[in-house]
């Protein structure tokens, strides 16, 4: 891989001082740098020091888009991220493939894919295409990132008659025992990963625009066959990861409101006979925003996440030693965005939290079940 990022890296400089030989409509080069900040009044959130207040939080992304031949589209993404013990702006390549778009109904990709996931993990990466820093927590954990947003392997999209779009993709999640995502199972499972494979995903979307202007509904969602982990305690086989999301957003004129719904099934065992996890994690959210001027945007959110949909109340975590709160997080947020010109954004965010879902430190005794967590963040786009 790092060979890889070398040489992808290598392409693009070698791009930079050749630039004025391709047309606007035949290369692109973006990309932005940001630098955050988090603290929370209680605990650490998502394996990053919130409660002491932290700038472990930050990102740099460039991508360069080609077009060399009619129809045919070349791109790749280099991100650096760092958000706690996730990261370390260590380099990496987000997204690489080839697009070949045959009719208006058929096209094709081939590579590191974007994966199709709910209204907004496609453009995640572009900073400055959506309102908050964190995108509604419930529906889209930010600490399992790279569980959601790639796929390596291929795909068919196309526009159908009746303003119905779909996308199809097949092949590999690349999953990292440094990323989040394990990171999180590890803790839920008292486990060290050392290696993870999974057979196949399989990923899709559909979405309509409907007649009434502005107005869109997406259905998508993918599967993972069999995902192995070697760890300490053993061979751990996730023999089903289901996860779907129903959409909803509409916009008009300066006002946006979308709406989500997650459902996740999961099913883990331990060695091949001793299960480990059987439920349905379901999440859901709602947000709206309102852009008063060119440079002042206000939202407002809400979203709760449950770590199995027939076990709300937390009894499975008490049956264990630990707080119901852990079956839980409702994150109520207030959001402001400042363009400050057309290069440079800052965010304030403060989310009001009730329940333990996603806190990753030491809990005491009595831990707090009400906490605030405030994010800050600038970005410079170019």
């Amino acid at each position: 891989m790092k060979k890889t990022v070398i040489l992808l890296f290598t392409l693009c400089v070698t791009l930079l001082p050749n630039a004025h030989a391709f047309d606007a409509d035949q290369i692109q080069i973006r990309g932005f740098i940001s630098q955050g900040y988090l603290v929370s009044s209680d605990h650490d959130f998502w394996y990053t020091p919130t409660e002491d207040g932290t700038f472990q939080f930050n990102e740099t992304k460039i991508h360069v888009m080609a077009e060399p031949l009619d129809n045919l589209r070349l791109g790749i993404q280099l991100l650096s991220r760092d958000m706690g013990e996730v990261g370390n702006n260590e380099v990496a390549v987000d997204w690489a493939y080839g697009d070949y778009s045959f009719r208006n109904w058929l096209g094709i990709r081939a590579g590191l894919l974007k994966r199709p996931f709910g209204l907004y993990d496609q453009s995640r990466h572009v900073d400055a295409a959506r309102t908050e820093i964190f995108l509604p927590t419930g529906v889209y954990p930010d600490i399992a990132r790279e569980l959601f947003f790639s796929t390596r392997g291929v795909g068919i999209y196309g526009i159908l008659p009746g303003n119905l779009s779909y996308e199809l993709q097949y092949g590999v999640a690349p999953l990292d025992t440094d990323g989040g995502a394990v990171k999180m199972a590890d803790g839920m499972l008292g486990s060290k990963t050392e290696n993870i494979e999974n057979d196949y995903v399989i990923a899709f979307m559909l979405r309509w625009d409907t007649p009434l202007s502005g107005l869109m509904f997406s259905f998508s969602g993918f599967s993972m066959g069999d995902i192995v982990q070697e760890a300490d305690i053993g061979k751990i086989n996730t023999s089903t990861f289901e996860l779907y999301i129903s959409s909803l957003e509409y916009e008009f004129e300066n006002f946006t409101f979308s709406s989500e719904y997650r459902h996740e099934s999961v099913e883990t065992s331990l060695n091949g006979n001793m299960s480990l996890m059987d439920q349905i994690l379901e999440a859901y959210h709602i947000t709206g925003s309102y852009r008063f001027t060119d440079w002042f945007e206000l939202g407002l959110g809400y979203s709760e996440r449950y770590t199995d949909q027939d076990d709300k109340d937390g009894d499975r975590f008490k049956k264990i030693g630990q707080p119901a709160a852990k079956a839980w997080c409702k994150d109520l947020t207030m959001i402001t965005r400042f363009d400050i010109n057309d290069y440079w954004i800052f965010k304030l965010e403060g989310h009001y939290m009730n329940g333990l879902e996603g806190v990753t430190s030491e809990l005491g005794d009595d831990p707090s079940e009400d906490w605030f967590l405030f994010a800050a963040k600038m970005t410079f786009s170019f």
